[in-house]
């Protein structure tokens, strides 16, 4: 599964992005250490002078609008995401996945992208920092919902975000299983699994989470071991981009 694809252990080949954001995006299953290293990376790039929005960042962005404001971006999503929408919806369909959730989980990750446009806009930004993004949403959207998983992956590709480089984080099922454990909060679905339960549906579906990440179009995609400590993924990260890409 992992042939086609390198272990960043190094940097190699320098290329200077000229667009006002350098977007990164993380993927991995749930105790891969993404949230972790996210968090990791952004105190890091943030103390070498670089202006960093995350995800808590675009939440915090809307929470805070005027209520005419929030209007003005459901309008938006209406007029000029609303075809996508539809299409997503029937895509959901065709694959037998019928599921209000799944519909909200894209509706939100819309209106979080037409305000990441905004604060690209408004404010000057170095990078995007993205933990919970395309991949990870139309993973959870999924899971759990449909008896094959063999084509549903492609389908979903042509509704992902733009983003500049993706990194995934691989993991083994049992390590991952035993973080979810330690986790101090319960809030996801694995989370409140059981053990055994937890194991068996993450080895079901972390496949898929990386059948996902393959058909991302994104030609900078790169893996991660999630073994290794969250502070050492962050220092791999921003080393990797320091000598791959110049920021403005």
């Amino acid at each position: 599964m992992l042939n086609n694809y390198k272990f960043v252990d190094r940097p190699h080949g320098k290329k200077i992005l000229k667009q006002k954001a350098y977007t990164i995006e993380f993927v991995g299953p749930p105790g891969a250490g993404k949230t972790t290293s996210c968090k990791c990376l952004s105190g890091l790039l943030e103390s070498n002078g670089y202006t960093v929005c995350t995800w808590q960042d675009m939440k915090d962005y809307i929470r805070k609008m005027a209520f005419i404001e929030k209007c003005i971006l459901v309008l938006k999503l209406v007029l000029c995401r609303g075809q996508s929408l539809i299409l997503y919806m029937i895509s959901l369909a065709n694959n037998r996945i019928y599921s209000t959730n799944s519909i909200y989980r894209y509706i939100r990750l819309t209106l979080f992208d037409l305000a990441l446009e905004q604060i690209k806009k408004n404010g000057k930004i170095d990078v995007v920092l993205l933990d919970q993004w395309t991949i990870q949403e139309m993973w959870s959207a999924t899971i759990f919902r449909a008896k094959s998983y063999s084509s549903i992956s492609k389908s979903l590709s042509r509704f992902y975000f733009r983003t500049d480089v993706i990194y995934y984080f691989d993991i083994d099922v049992n390590t991952a299983a035993e973080r979810i454990e330690m986790r101090p909060t319960k809030t996801s679905r694995f989370d409140r699994m059981a053990p055994e339960k937890r194991i068996q549906e993450l080895e079901k579906y972390t496949s898929y989470l990386f059948q996902l990440f393959e058909s991302s179009e994104c030609v900078q995609k790169y893996l991660f071991s999630g073994n290794n400590s969250p502070e050492r993924n962050a220092a791999l990260v921003a080393e990797h981009c320091k000598m791959n890409y110049q920021f403005n």
